[in-house]
């Protein structure tokens, strides 16, 4: 007898977590089963692992967990290829191709998006992300808004802000971010404070909480009727015998076990909130393929570099009264003046670190990042102090193109051509077809001419970390893959993230977002999903 519950959600991160606590907070008897391919890290589910102690006394130790956690998406031949060899060690013959989990022959490298990954773990990118949670500019979510009514979708985000716990001032005791935002002062009102899912610790205000998975699930944890499934593959959704508009169910790998373990969970609803590319993965493998299905695809371009603040900004900082902007942090320059006589920087060793933006608008589209924290990219190492060290990232929208897409070869087809070629969990292999537009290359360049501005106001460029382009698909922001919309013919899912001639499949995640952004995207991606659950609750009721 199959397994059975009242609402599946595939996908434990962020958005994955809004869906299960709006819908127990709503209504607690339903029975909500959540699945994820990855295993839960420690005792609470979906932690943000930068919350540790030891991530928060060195920040830039962060970069080796994120860089552990990500997992690429296709690989093209060109890349596996090992071109200082020894001439013993094997290679495949000339002109073949490797074949691995993960390497993909289809996939041509100009059009890939090399830089973006997938993190397969209870919590996914919420255990690791930067908790950036900015209002997108009208101009951002201009698709979006003929969509979700503009009244409407400004209450939503609202609420998202409540459910990611979002805060701007928990950083204003931080004497980096008063000199930063000092030295900016000819950019004027655009230098802001950073939007983000956090709070600071009352126990020890030295540290502080970012907000994960686990905090927007909140006590629904608790609830006897709230059941998670780690290291289970959420293979494909089955589409009903009797009614080919409705879902029965998921069918579910456990990774644990042997291959073929695939059984059936029963759902009155399901939800798929993997990511921007894995939901859209399940859809194809189960047979749902609309031709909107993995195009509009758009991903931010990231121009990045690290500077060490200028000597002439480090002397600004008093070392007694009058303090003028730096009365909130006075008394904490002067102990550690007093605590650590030899030291030559005025800055606690606690000092917070900085966090600034400057968001998009219509004069120059794109968002930037004035802060110090960890990527998967920009580790300072033991080259400089890390409290003179502020990393500078701009991000670009990207032209919306109905051609720009990621595909599923089907594998019955795959395998008659090239066997084997799947992703590491025997789905279906992500290729991507990205290329940008020639205005998206222009406002790239403006992009990158500001952030060079930028830092020549704060310091000296740090070496290794000169003003550069990263690998296209790192900023992990991809949208537009299960776009939201109100035509069948240009989205995947109606305005309540329902997929289009289902009555109970959702959707949620960045890929709903039918914009181009320049901004983080998770605190719209959490407002879509906080509409889509009150869709279920509604279509439960019924």
């Amino acid at each position: 007898m199959a397994e059975a519950t009242d609402v599946f959600i595939a996908g434990t991160g962020p958005v994955g977590a809004a869906y299960a606590r709006i819908i127990l907070q709503t209504n607690p008897a339903l029975r909500v089963t959540m699945a994820d391919v990855g295993s839960q890290d420690g005792p609470v589910i979906g932690v943000h692992h930068k919350n540790s102690i030891k991530y928060q006394k060195d920040i830039d130790q962060f970069v080796n967990v994120i860089k552990g956690a990500i997992q690429p998406i296709s690989i093209p031949p060109q890349d596996t290829l090992i071109s200082n060899l020894g001439g013993q060690g094997w290679r495949p013959p000339e002109g073949e191709a490797l074949i691995f989990h993960g390497s993909n022959p289809n996939q041509q490298p100009l059009l890939n998006l090399k830089g973006s990954g997938i993190t397969r773990a209870v919590g996914g990118m919420g255990t690791h992300w930067t908790c950036n949670c900015p209002v997108p500019h009208e101009n951002e979510r201009r698709q979006l808004e003929s969509v979700i009514p503009g009244d409407v979708l400004t209450g939503l985000l609202g609420e998202a802000g409540t459910l990611l716990n979002i805060n701007d001032d928990q950083f204003d005791k931080s004497v980096r971010q008063i000199v930063v935002k000092k030295s900016l002062e000819s950019f004027g009102d655009r230098v802001q404070k950073m939007a983000l899912a956090v709070k600071r610790r009352t126990d020890n205000p030295d540290y502080v909480t970012w907000t994960g998975p686990d905090t927007i699930l909140g006590d629904v944890v608790g609830n006897p009727n709230f059941k998670l499934l780690t290291e289970h593959l959420v293979v494909k959704v089955v589409i009903s015998e009797g009614d080919p508009g409705m879902i029965s169910g998921v069918s579910l790998r456990d990774l644990t076990k042997k291959e073929n373990s695939e059984r059936l969970v029963t759902a009155k609803a399901v939800i798929l909130c993997c990511g921007a590319i894995p939901t859209p993965q399940i859809l194809f493998n189960s047979g749902i393929r609309p031709d909107p299905l993995g195009r509009y695809l758009s991903e931010q371009s990231l121009t990045f570099c690290q500077v060490v603040l200028r000597q002439a900004n480090i002397d600004a900082i008093p070392r007694g009264p009058p303090w003028g902007e730096f009365e909130p942090v006075g008394d904490a320059i002067l102990k550690h003046i007093e605590d650590y006589q030899g030291d030559p920087l005025p800055i606690p060793f606690t000092d917070p670190d900085p966090q600034l933006m400057m968001t998009y608008s219509p004069e120059r589209p794109w968002h930037v990042q004035i802060h110090h924290d960890a990527f998967s990219y920009g580790e300072i190492g033991p080259r400089a102090d890390s409290r003179v060290v502020v990393d500078i990232r701009c991000f670009g929208p990207q032209e919306i193109q109905r051609d720009n897409r990621v595909t599923f070869p089907p594998q019955d087809l795959f395998r008659q051509w090239v066997p084997g070629i799947q992703d590491i969990y025997g789905m279906p292999q992500p290729t991507f077809e990205v290329r940008r537009s020639k205005s998206d290359h222009d406002n790239d360049q403006k992009m990158m001419a500001e952030m060079t501005q930028i830092a020549d106001l704060l310091g000296s460029y740090l070496p290794g970390s000169y003003p550069q382009f990263m690998e296209p698909g790192l900023a992990l922001h991809i949208t537009g893959t299960t776009r939201i919309g109100t035509s069948a013919n240009e989205s995947v899912a109606d305005a309540n993230s329902k997929v289009h001639g289902f009555k109970n499949l959702w959707v949620g995640g960045n890929g709903c977002i039918p914009d181009a952004t320049a901004c983080n995207p998770t605190r719209t991606s959490v407002a879509i999903a906080i509409k889509g659950a009150r869709a279920v609750l509604q279509y439960l009721r019924q």
